[in-house]
C-alpha cells in the first residue's frame, strides 16, 4: 500500500513498511514526475519485502554473513559443486572481517581492505585469493539478482588483486610423478591393495579423485574391444562430473590386469562377498565413499614410506596425460579423453571412434613391477645338535607380514565378518580351503624334515 502526494510543486510518497506503519519521504523530484516516483515506490516495495524474507523487524539487516549462509545452502540444494569449499573460504577468509558488514554498506574500499590484509599475511596463495574474490563477485552478482541491492561492490581489477600466480613459483614444475615412481606406486606392496588401485586408476586413466571414489562396478564394460571401457559419469556421491559432462576412457591394458584382481580378490577380501553392479568399485575401508580429504594423507604417507618427495593426487592426473604424450598419443584425441571437447561447436560434434581412442592409450609404456625375489636366509654352519634344531625351526618359520599388510588383512577380516548377514555365505579365504588332513599332513612332514636335519647335524 503506497501513495503519491504533492506540496507545493514537490513530490512525496508514502508506504506501509514491514510493522504496518505508514511512513512518508521527499522524493525530489517535481510535479510532472509521477511515474519516477511510482519507479522509487517500486524499489521501496521490494526492499520491504526482502527485509520480511529475512526477518529484518526481529533479526536486525542482512548481514554478509546471514546472507552468505542461505545462499550457500541453496548452492547446495542446486547441486552445485564445491560447497563445502566455498563454505571454508568464507569462514576462514571473508567472515572475520566483513561477516557482520550489512550488506547494503558493502563499499568497494571494504574488499580492496579484505584483499589487502590476505595479500599482506602471505598465508594463502595469490591463486587462492583470486579465487576468494571470485566467491564474492558470484554473492554479490546473486544479491542484485535478488534485488536486495542496486549495485555490486566487486568492481576490484588487477591492480588490487594482484598477479594469479602460486604461492610457490618452481612448485607446479615438480607436481609430476616420473613413470618409476608411478610403477611403484600401482605395485609395491608396502602400498595397500585398495590405495594401488586408486593410484592406477588416476595415473594410469587421468580420472580424478572424485571419478574415482564415483565409479560403480556397472561403470566398467569388459567387453568393449580393443580395450575395456570406463565410463566416468560420477564424481563422488553426485550424479554428474565436474564438468557435467560423461565421458568414455580406454582402459590400459595394465590397468585392466589391476581391476579384474581387484575385482576377483582385493575387493571380495574387504566387502566380505562378491561385488554387484551397484557397488562402488573402489569403496572405503568403511565401506563408504572416499574422502578426498583421507586419501590426500594416506598419499603423504605412502610416499614418505617409498622414500618419494611430497606430491597431489592429482599430480598422478598430470602424470598420464604428460607420458601418454611422451610415449606419443596425439594431444587432440587425449584431451577428449582426459577432458571432454572444448567449447568450440566442431568439436562438441566431433565422436571419435572408440579404436582411435583405445590406440592413443595403448600407446601408454607403464606396467607393474613384478615383486622382488626374497632370499633365503643364510643358515650358518651347524656344529651342536641344539644350535642344528634351532636353525632348521627358524628356517621353516613363515616370514612374517609387513605392517602394511598386517594392516590391510585385519581390516579386511573385520570388514568382511561386519558386513556378513545371516543366511549369506561368507566368503572362503585361501588359507580357509586347506581341509584339517592337509593342515595335519602338512605339520608332520614339516617335523619329519626337521628330525632328518637335526640327526645329520649329529
Amino acid at each position: 500500500m503506497s501513495t503519491i502526494y504533492k506540496r507545493g510543486n514537490k513530490l512525496y510518497i508514502g508506504f506501509k513498511s514491514s510493522a504496518g506503519k505508514w511512513q512518508y519521504a521527499a522524493t525530489g523530484l517535481n510535479a510532472g514526475q509521477e511515474r519516477e516516483a511510482k519507479k522509487l515506490l517500486g524499489k521501496i516495495a521490494v526492499k520491504i519485502e526482502v527485509g520480511e524474507r529475512f526477518n529484518e523487524a526481529t533479526e536486525g539487516p542482512i548481514t554478509v554473513r546471514r546472507f552468505a549462509e542461505g545462499w550457500l545452502k541453496d548452492r547446495e540444494r542446486l547441486g552445485i559443486r564445491d560447497v563445502s569449499t566455498d563454505r571454508g573460504r568464507m569462514e576462514n577468509h571473508v567472515y572475520p572481517s566483513l561477516g557482520d558488514v550489512p550488506m547494503a554498506e558493502v563499499r568497494p574500499r571494504h574488499l580492496i581492505a579484505l584483499i589487502r590484509e590476505l595479500r599482506t599475511e602471505g598465508k594463502i596463495a595469490p591463486r587462492t585469493i583470486h579465487n576468494v574474490y571470485g566467491l564474492l563477485h558470484t554473492l554479490f552478482r546473486d544479491a542484485v539478482i535478488e534485488e536486495i541491492l542496486d549495485a555490486t561492490p566487486c568492481v576490484l581489477g588487477k591492480t588490487q588483486l594482484g598477479k594469479k600466480e602460486d604461492k610457490n613459483p618452481e612448485w607446479r614444475a615438480q607436481a609430476i610423478f616420473t613413470r618409476d615412481e608411478l610403477e611403484m606406486l600401482i605395485s609395491t606392496e608396502e602400498v595397500p591393495w585398495d590405495r594401488r588401485v586408486s593410484y592406477a586408476l588416476q595415473g594410469i586413466a587421468g580420472l580424478r579423485h572424485g571419478e574415482v571414489a564415483g565409479l560403480c562396478w556397472r561403470h566398467l564394460d569388459t567387453s568393449a574391444k580393443p580395450l575395456a571401457r570406463l565410463v566416468v559419469a560420477r564424481s563422488y556421491g553426485r550424479a554428474s562430473t565436474k564438468t557435467s559432462r560423461t565421458r568414455e576412457v580406454p582402459v590400459h591394458p595394465t590397468l585392466a590386469a589391476i581391476l579384474d584382481s581387484w575385482k576377483l580378490g582385493g575387493w571380495v577380501e574387504l566387502m566380505g562377498r562378491q561385488p554387484k553392479p551397484d557397488d562402488a568399485l573402489l569403496p572405503s575401508r568403511e565401506g563408504r565413499i572416499r574422502s578426498r580429504h583421507h586419501s590426500r594423507n594416506k598419499l603423504l604417507e605412502d610416499l614418505a614410506r617409498l622414500g618419494l618427495r611430497h606430491r597431489r593426487g592429482h599430480d598422478l592426473r598430470r602424470t598420464f596425460v604428460t607420458l601418454c604424450r611422451v610415449d606419443g598419443a596425439r594431444k587432440d584425441i587425449l584431451e577428449m579423453i582426459s577432458h571432454n571437447p572444448r567449447g568450440n561447436i566442431v568439436d562438441i560434434y566431433t565422436s571419435t571412434p572408440w579404436p582411435s581412442l583405445c590406440e592413443e592409450v595403448a600407446k601408454l609404456k607403464v606396467g607393474q613391477r613384478k615383486p622382488e625375489p626374497t632370499p633365503p636366509p643364510e643358515t650358518p654352519q651347524v656344529r651342536e645338535k641344539t644350535s642344528a634344531l634351532t636353525t632348521v625351526l627358524t628356517t621353516v618359520t613363515p616370514p612374517a607380514l609387513s605392517l602394511v599388510s598386517k594392516s590391510w588383512k585385519s581390516h579386511a577380516i573385520s570388514r568382511a565378518s561386519f558386513v556378513e548377514a545371516p543366511g549369506v555365505e561368507p566368503f572362503t579365504r585361501r588359507s580357509e580351503i586347506l581341509s584339517v588332513s592337509q593342515r595335519l599332513a602338512s605339520d608332520a612332514s614339516c617335523f619329519h624334515k626337521v628330525g632328518l636335519l637335526a640327526s645329520h647335524a649329529v
